[in-house]
Formats: C-alpha cells, structure tokens, sequence
C-alpha cells in the first residue's frame, strides 16, 4: 500500500504546485482585463438642478429633477490593436415632466483593456451640439482614466479625463471609504471655473437690446469617485457640476447641480463587481498560495511515507515468494 501511497501523493503534490504557478502567472492575467462583451445601462440623477429651457417661449432657467441614463457598450473593431478596446457610451438628460430631452451626447473611446487609461488608436470621437443647434461630431484624442480605473488601483493621484474641458486633470486620491460594505478608494477632480466655449446667445436672456450676444460659458466641477480597487471599478460618481451663460459679468445658470448614481445603479454595480473583485482576489493569493502549499505538503507527505518504508522491516508480505 506505501509503495502506491508515496509516488501518489508526490505526484498529486507536484501537480497542485504546477496549478497554483499557472493560476497566478496565467490564470490572473486572462481574467484582469474588461470583458470583450460588456453591454451595461447605468442610471444616474440629479435632485433640483437648474439648467437653462431653451424654449422660445420660455428663455430661462428652471429648478427639475433630472433622470439620466448612461449607455455603455463594447464595440467590435477587429483592428484595433493588442490590448485595446473601444466602447460606445450614450448619456440621455431628461428633466421630470419634459416630453424630450435636456441633453443627448454619443462618444466613442478606445482605451487600455487593462489599465483603463485613454489609448491613441484613431477612432475616437464625440457628438456635439454648435451654435445652430446641429449635431456634428468631432474627432478626440483623450488622455488619462475615462470609464474605469487601473485593476489594482493603487493609492495615488491619477489623471482623469474631462469630455467638458477636453483634457484629463488630476483625481487625487483621498482616502479609503466603506461602501454598500466594500472598501473603496476615493478620487476627488476638481476643475476652476473655466471658459469652454463662446456662443450666441439671445441678448433678452441678458435683458440686453441686441437681438444676439455673444456669452461665455463657464464650466467648473468637483468629480467624487468611489473606486473598488480590485476590478478598478467606479461603484459610484458625485459630479457636483457648475456650468453658468457669463455675459459681462453676468451669470444665468445653464447646468447646475449634483449628479450621482441611482441607489438601484449603486447596487447593481456592487453586485457585479463584488463577484469579480472575490474571483480576483482569489486568483492573485488564494488559490495560488493554497495549491502551493498543499502540493509541498503532499509532496512531503509523500517523501516521508517512503523513506518509513524503506526504513522499517520487511514485513512477510512484502517478501518475494519463491519455491521451497
């Protein structure tokens, strides 16, 4: 029985090492990129904001609940590079009450399937309204973190990617949090009041007398991250948004006010990325820490099942029979 117990366990021990080395060196490498097939909805909302009704008939702003829906999808460019996807984001804003729209906004953003940080590959774009109310799109280069933070999220400052301002500033990293009783990593951008963009306006909306002014406008936000480090995940957003018409040195608000996930979206989020974060977190320490050590104990197990064996005495059965 020692003579089959011994090369057995040795063998089993030699293969849970084999298994735990491949785990973390294959295994964990395979699983810490976006899935190829993500097709998410996330919806967001922002209680009382004021944002400018460019009703002819109104011309003004008005206070609303905004619900807001994100759209987020995986493209298929069979092209792109190694280790880059590309996915399709579409925001609807839609106030309570209204019967359309507030906003709409469609982009295309190529990014590091692993790192989440904006990849060069060509393809990038933004759909914008201009002065005469028409949709054009417009090529982007981006920088920095668009949908998702690093795995493995480390402690630091990153750069995050703004499509108002059109360029990544800095998120800094401020603190550890507990959320839906995850920890996560809060990142806070902040972004001055800055003039993005100059456009004609009507000069009633600034009691001016010419028919059409030209107004600046003026955008600032403070952007609060609460990222699951693991996966890099975001399990919520707080975008505390002040975007102002300035026309010498007058001010009408055009959107203001605190954006953040549903609680339902908070859920759903945690829900899917806690599953993923304990896969992850298994694959890096668990399983190939586990296997390792249970294969050296096998194998140690096995070595000293032979060595008693070939110490201890012959027993008779182990004895070769031959003739008398």
């Amino acid at each position: 029985m020692r003579r089959i117990l011994s090369p057995a366990l040795i063998g089993l021990g030699v293969f849970l090492v084999v298994a735990g080395v491949l785990v973390k060196v294959y295994a964990v490498p395979t699983l810490e990129v976006v899935p190829s097939n993500y097709d998410e909805v996330t919806y967001l909302e922002a209680e009382d904001a004021t944002i400018f009704n460019t009703d002819p008939d109104v011309l003004a702003p008005e206070t609303v609940d905004l619900e807001i829906s994100s759209h987020t999808v995986a493209g298929h460019f069979p092209d792109a590079l190694d280790g880059v996807v590309v996915w399709a984001n579409n925001v609807t804003i839609t106030p309570v009450g209204w019967d359309a729209p507030f906003q709409q906004s469609r982009e295309l953003a190529p990014f590091d399937e692993v790192t989440g940080a904006a990849a060069d590959y060509g393809v990038g774009f933004e759909e914008i309204e201009n002065d005469e109310g028409e949709i054009v799109r417009v090529d982007v280069t981006r920088e920095g973190q668009i949908y998702k933070f690093p795995f493995g999220t480390e402690k630091k400052d990153y750069l995050q990617w703004d499509s108002e301002l059109g360029k990544a500033t800095t998120a800094k990293y401020e603190g550890e949090e507990k959320l839906e009783g995850t920890t996560v990593y809060k990142f806070v951008q902040t972004i001055e009041p800055t003039v993005i963009d100059t456009v004609s306006v009507p000069g009633a909306i600034f009691d001016a007398d010419e028919p059409t002014v030209r107004a600046d406008m003026v955008y600032s936000m403070v952007r609060t991250l609460y990222v699951e480090p693991t996966t890099g995940a975001p399990l919520n957003r707080v975008e505390e948004r002040n975007q102002v018409l300035r026309y010498q040195g007058e001010e009408v608000p055009a959107f203001v006010g605190t954006v953040q996930y549903t609680e339902e979206s908070q859920a759903d989020s945690y829900d899917r990325v806690k599953t993923r974060a304990t896969l992850l977190r298994l694959a890096h320490w668990v399983f190939p820490i586990g296997f390792v050590v249970l294969g050296l104990l096998s194998i140690g197990a096995g070595i000293l099942l032979r060595r008693r064996r070939e110490d201890a005495p012959r027993d008779e059965d182990d004895r070769h029979l031959v003739p008398a």
